[in-house]
């Protein structure tokens, strides 16, 4: 999957991407509100990113590197995470380094993931989850038309706390 917005380029991953994945993978703000253990050496990443790149052989849905148009800078991951051909639905997620934090850009790669999905895939429905705690990816979903559908109390573990999380959905009639 290639996706181009005005300022963001998104593709996959590739093995030349190892100091870039390596710094999102290990960065432990952007992992705050996960469950995945951020990665703490780089020979870790480097089979991580290998695992990940070799999957795209086999899947397109998992995540891709987001680039800054104009620069080429990496600023994080995306991607459409799952997809269920038989009822048209499909899981989107983003995950952005810091610095690039309240600037727009999940917003927008988020808009373009919507765009890919319904008008390339044909979906019915776009599903997000995220931690309640996390107010910004709440809005960020918000802004992109997304509904609140829910709340899975106790959906989730972090630091051997059981942690709610808010699931969002947006119809194709509600573009």
């Amino acid at each position: 999957m290639y996706l181009e917005s005005d300022n963001l380029i998104l593709k996959e991953y590739t093995k030349s991407n190892l100091i870039d994945f390596y710094k999102l993978k290990s960065e432990e703000k952007v992992w705050k509100y996960s469950t995945f253990n951020p990665i703490k050496k780089l020979e870790d990443a480097v089979a991580s990113l290998e695992e990940h790149v070799n999957k795209y052989k086999k899947t397109h849905f998992i995540h891709h590197a987001i680039f800054l148009k104009d620069s080429l800078t990496f600023i994080g991951e995306a991607g459409i995470l799952s997809y269920n051909q038989n009822v048209d639905r499909c899981t989107v997620g983003y995950n952005l380094l810091p610095e690039y934090w309240n600037k727009g850009y999940a917003t927008e790669i988020v808009r373009s993931l919507l765009e890919y999905s319904f008008c390339y895939l044909k979906c019915e429905r776009v599903e997000a989850i995220v931690m309640k705690d996390n107010g910004a990816s709440c809005r960020v979903l918000e802004k992109c038309g997304f509904k609140l559908e829910g709340i899975l109390r106790n959906f989730t573990k972090l630091a051997n706390e059981y942690k709610d999380v808010c699931f969002y959905a947006k119809l194709s009639s509600d573009i």
